[in-house]
């Protein structure tokens, strides 16, 4: 099984030093996650670490 990796890069300065958040409107615990998320992603948060760029 062949496996494809895609890094994302930096829009403004071409850095492959980004960093990804998925962030949640509220937070849930860890032990109750499994039952009110179902794994669905709603939006990632791209950020740059040498520009301090953001992007979705």
């Amino acid at each position: 099984m062949a496996r494809i990796v895609v890094a994302e890069v930096c829009p403004r300065c071409g850095s492959l030093d980004v960093r990804v958040t998925e962030p949640r409107w509220f937070r849930i615990e860890w032990d109750r996650r499994d039952a009110l998320d179902d794994g669905w992603v709603d939006r990632l948060e791209f950020g740059c670490r040498d520009c301090d760029l953001l992007w979705e």
